[in-house]
């Protein structure tokens, strides 16, 4: 396996959808109060399996040229498309009354999907960046310092986007600095005040 192939690899395996499958399991199984099929059910729906779903079909239609949407143009629909899929992963996971922190995190990946879409019309920030620190920065947040070694997992990623040519290093740094700021916000305030 060359470098690319490598780099290719690791961009598939740290895909932010998966990620999101990911980071709610050790929040169900934490906060879950025996509600685990049904949480697992709405998260991994909303959060991973509708997402690639659409995007799989973009990408069978022509809509977009590659799963990753790398043309900057062609960000817009899937964008919209995955932020329309979190707001119903949150609306559902209000419905069955979920637990704050895992409506929490849902609408983190609600919003931060709104601000990388707003900035994608302008720069193609990174979106592999965000998907893997966004997540960590939550569960440091939910579950203490012991997750801090999570963010080790933005290395790999970092390298495979360069690797490939898909950013360079400003646009992943931004990826990952802004998300993990907006996330550790939107926790803060999203637990204490509004999913309590």
């Amino acid at each position: 396996m060359d470098r690319k192939q490598l780099a290719s690899l690791v961009s598939a395996v740290m895909n932010a959808p998966l990620i999101t499958l990911l980071t709610f399991i050790p929040l169900i199984l934490r906060y879950g109060r025996g509600d685990t099929l049904k949480l697992f059910a709405v998260t991994g729906f909303f959060g991973c399996f509708l997402p690639i779903g659409i995007v799989v079909a973009m990408l069978k239609k022509g809509v977009i040229s590659d799963f990753y949407a790398t043309n900057r143009r062609e960000r817009f629909i899937p964008f919209l498309a995955t932020i329309t899929s979190y707001v119903m992963g949150a609306v559902a996971l209000i419905i069955v009354n979920a637990p704050p922190p895992i409506t929490a995190l849902m609408a983190c990946y609600l919003v931060n999907g709104i601000v990388l879409l707003v900035i994608t019309f302008k720069w193609k920030i990174s979106v592999h960046a965000s998907g893997v620190t966004s997540p960590v920065t939550a569960l440091v947040y939910l579950l203490g310092t012991r997750m801090l070694p999570l963010f080790m997992l933005f290395l790999p990623v970092a390298w495979a986007r360069l690797e490939l040519k898909a950013h360079d290093k400003k646009q992943i740094t931004a990826g990952a600095l802004l998300s993990t700021v907006l996330t550790w916000l939107q926790m803060a305030f999203y637990v204490n005040y509004l999913f309590i």
